[in-house]
């Protein structure tokens, strides 16, 4: 015998496994921004002064390349998907 779902718990199921994943994922994401080696203030890629959960999860595509500057050894940060130069990093100079 063969037990079908009512059409309230089909609808449930089709509307809730979406959200379902979709927590899924962001908990995954926040997890590795969670590993990553920026502080929440590192995270303000756009630089308006303030770090939005966009840019929070945006953290997960940013890659540090070495480059040089001036003669001077830096780090640049950029997307990993677009390329995409956010900042570079240069060691002081009194140093």
């Amino acid at each position: 015998m063969t037990r079908s779902l009512s059409p309230s718990r089909t609808m449930a199921l089709i509307l809730g496994m979406p959200l379902v994943l979709a927590v899924i994922y962001y908990a995954y994401l926040a997890v590795n921004v969670s590993r990553s080696p920026y502080t929440w203030r590192e995270m303000d890629w756009n630089a308006d002064g303030r770090t939005s959960l966009g840019e929070y999860f945006a953290t997960t595509d940013v890659l540090r390349r070495p480059v040089t500057r001036d003669g001077r050894a830096c780090t640049e940060l950029v997307s990993a998907r677009s390329g995409k130069s956010y900042r570079t990093e240069c060691p002081d100079s009194t140093r």
